[in-house]
């Protein structure tokens, strides 16, 4: 990302390029170009970090390499390697990879939110990348889906026994 993609005013960031093996490409579909609001606390970080860095131009990279002087961001694969992948290993999360924070993101958002608000988050163009490659609820998801099924046939076998009763005559016994 390169500051110009921030709407600072309306908190937004807007996609329009990737990289693959240190090339910077153009994004693979309308999906992955568009625009998301960014978290008030984020927001933050940024504006912090742009008030520190040296390359805080309009056409900078946000997260700008010193070792190219700021002409290229700094090569993902390389970050992982030797930032995030320590941090993540001494915290016990084991071998992780840039993936890993979208799967978690995907099965966060698949307990807390619609389909459709994890599909757009994700960016993703087709629901069904967001449910079949992303993986499926947790164990405890599934429990509290199951106990809502469950409650749900009970209150309508309750429903439809009532309205039973209502329609079966009562008769007396004669004798």
């Amino acid at each position: 990302m390169q500051w110009h993609d921030f709407d600072f005013q309306a908190r937004t960031v807007r996609f329009e390029r990737g990289i693959v093996h240190g090339r910077i490409t153009p994004l693979k579909n309308e999906a992955s170009r568009s625009s998301l609001s960014v978290p008030e606390d984020v927001f933050e970080a940024l504006i912090a970090w742009r008030a520190v860095t040296p390359y805080s131009a309009v056409e900078d990279w946000v997260f700008a390499s010193p070792a190219t002087r700021g002409q290229r961001p700094y090569w993902p694969g390389q970050l992982l390697k030797t930032r995030i992948k320590p941090v993540a290993a001494a915290a016990g999360f084991g071998n992780i990879g840039w993936h890993t924070f979208r799967h978690s993101f995907s099965s966060w958002g698949k307990e807390a939110l619609k389909s459709e608000e994890t599909k757009e988050l994700l960016r993703h163009e087709n629901l069904s990348t967001t449910s079949e490659l992303y993986g499926g609820l947790s164990l405890e998801a599934k429990r509290r889906a199951s106990e809502r099924l469950v409650q749900y046939v009970k209150q309508a076998a309750q429903v439809e026994s009532m309205q039973l009763e209502k329609l079966t005559p009562v008769t007396e016994n004669v004798q």
